[in-house]
């Protein structure tokens, strides 16, 4: 009696883990220099338009976009102004192109990332780490042509190279997604085999 109970205890147990690995699938991104869990709720694209890039604040990055997949379209939009909202939200993983300073501090390419970017109202800032790497995780709010956004990025040098990881939505629907934002943050790893390491 009792090796029955245990067999069908088991068995129920082995058919839950496969169902709930199935309910929350994802996808290892490695195209870029470094690779990401993103789960299958979320749409991405390496190419992102101009008016999503506007939104984001990464015009001419190297860079992965991710959106729900309700919002896919996003992703294609190319003439007009991206308005966030119903649920909308849109991330951005990159490595940065327009920051050309080598050996200087994570301190100055906060700076000057924060002197570029306006659309930014810091809330608060806080160290961390990223994929092994000495970061800074900056929360604010959208500037006040942008009042309604609420913004959390992460800002970090490897190999002497500039990478921001940036998370939007309006006020409201900025808890929603946030942690699965915050799960893709956690796997965010660096690629060993990548052409801009540094030489030594």
């Amino acid at each position: 009696m009792h090796l029955i109970l245990i067999t069908t205890t088991t068995v129920l147990l082995l058919f839950s883990l496969f169902f709930l690995q199935n309910a929350y699938s994802a996808e290892t991104f490695k195209g870029l220099s470094f690779s990401i869990e993103i789960p299958d709720t979320w749409a991405y694209t390496e190419t992102p338009e101009p008016p999503l890039e506007r939104v984001l604040g990464v015009s001419s990055y190297t860079s992965v976009v991710l959106v729900p997949v309700q919002f896919a379209e996003l992703l294609i939009q190319e003439k007009g102004d991206i308005e966030m909202g119903n649920g909308s939200a849109a991330i951005v993983f990159a490595k940065a192109s327009d920051y050309s300073v080598k050996n200087a501090p994570l301190d100055l390419y906060v700076k000057y990332r924060m002197n570029e970017d306006d659309s930014l109202k810091i809330i608060s800032q806080q160290d961390t780490t990223i994929g092994k790497v000495k970061a800074l995780r900056i929360e604010g709010n959208g500037n006040s042509n942008a009042s309604n956004i609420r913004l959390l990025e992460y800002l970090l040098l490897h190999n002497d190279e500039p990478y921001v990881i940036r998370y939007i939505a309006i006020m409201d629907d900025f808890e929603r997604n946030l942690p699965v934002f915050e799960s893709m943050v956690k796997s965010f790893t660096f690629e060993t085999n990548t052409t801009d390491s540094k030489k030594t």
